[in-house]
């Protein structure tokens, strides 16, 4: 026997998430891949980048090294690239340990990176974001 007392909150969600994860294809994407670069080596895999719009408001993608420091950029579950026009490239700081109250947390990379490696300018069709990051805070 159906419970009908929960049916309209699942068909209320279930109409949220469908319009949340509307088609992508009204909004121009290019394909982008690269290296990251870690003091001349390639990066090790599992670091996590993000393709942040300069256009505030605006969806970002995401990437994750491989295990030769290449990556290419996902914008969703289905779909790859990112949205054409500036974005800010930067790491995405890891899932560590919160630090003890009133200090810093421990970071791999200097903090810099966290906040802008580069920006660039995407367009349209395939392109190609290499990277050169250090460990030292010089």
């Amino acid at each position: 026997m159906l419970n009908y007392r929960w049916m309209a909150p699942g068909l209320l969600l279930i109409s949220l998430a469908a319009v949340g994860c509307g088609p992508t294809s009204q909004v121009d994407m290019g394909s982008v891949t690269g290296t990251v670069y870690v003091d001349g080596q390639p990066a090790r895999a599992g670091l996590k980048l993000e393709f942040d719009p300069v256009t505030k408001g605006v969806r970002g993608s995401t990437a994750v090294t491989d295990e030769s420091g290449q990556y290419e950029a996902v914008y969703s579950l289905s779909t790859n690239g990112v949205r054409v026009g500036a974005c800010d490239v930067k790491l995405v700081p890891p899932e560590i340990a919160p630090s003890a109250p009133g200090k810093k947390r421990k970071l791999p990379f200097p903090e810099k990176y966290y906040e802008e490696i580069i920006q660039v300018d995407i367009t349209p069709g395939s392109n190609t974001v290499d990277l050169e990051i250090s460990k030292s805070k010089a």
